[in-house]
């Protein structure tokens, strides 16, 4: 059973503290910890982000909507985690996906003034939380300037990566192949040949209003 010193180590805003920094840290913070059953949202889309949210065991299914509700994205976070930490800082200061635990999860919350605080005292944390956002900043910015493939698969490949949490792992992608087509600029018809390739080559598999890909990694490659 891992103690408070060794789950805190897991979590990278805390990677590469010394032990007398994590026993101050450990024993002056104010964390908070919760249990949630398979089945239980443990963070909506559109709440409040004044907590930072660390999944310390289990895995979450992660859904994220386009603004319309027209369709959205379904994929699995493992502990150990951070939730959209840098949704707690910024414009807007809500949480862009919904969280739902997919198997029994434990979480631990770090109230926002603690955050501060921890970032004031502690110039490794501020350190690891500036990387985190930059690090997040950068991957959003070099999306942009990509050149877009011509293959009509890679491009699909592509609406779904730039849209996951990682680039890697099982995506579910609900879309109607006539909103995929709009959003691609592209013929439905086109749309339908392309992902019937993909699955005969065992990429995907279609369903109604449903596209599951077991390993997005293996399209990118």
């Amino acid at each position: 059973m891992l103690n408070i010193y060794e789950r805190l180590l897991l979590l990278p805003l805390f990677q590469g503290m010394n032990n007398a920094d994590l026993t101050l840290l450990a024993g002056s913070t104010k964390f908070g910890f919760q249990r949630h059953e398979p089945g239980k949202t443990v963070v909506r889309d559109g709440d409040v982000c004044d907590h930072l949210h660390f999944l310390m065991n289990g895995t979450l299914r992660v859904v994220t909507e386009a603004d319309d509700h027209g369709y959205s994205l379904t994929e699995t976070m493992s502990a150990p985690d951070i939730l959209q930490p840098e949704r707690i800082f910024g414009l807007t200061q809500r949480f862009t996906r919904t969280f739902v635990a997919q198997s029994a999860c434990n979480c631990m919350t770090l109230q926002k003034d603690e955050v501060m605080r921890l970032a004031d005292e502690f110039l490794v944390f501020r350190l690891n939380l500036l990387n985190i956002v930059s690090a997040q900043s950068h991957r959003m910015y070099k999306h942009l300037w990509h050149p877009q493939p011509s293959d009509l698969g890679q491009r699909i490949v592509r609406f779904v990566a730039e849209r996951s949490l990682r680039p890697a792992g099982p995506k579910q992608l609900h879309v109607k192949m006539t909103r995929l087509a709009q959003e691609l600029n592209d013929s439905r018809i086109n749309i339908s040949r392309a992902l019937n390739r993909l699955q005969d080559d065992g990429m995907l598999s279609l369903g109604r209003g449903k596209i599951e890909i077991p390993a997005l990694e293996r399209l990118l490659a």
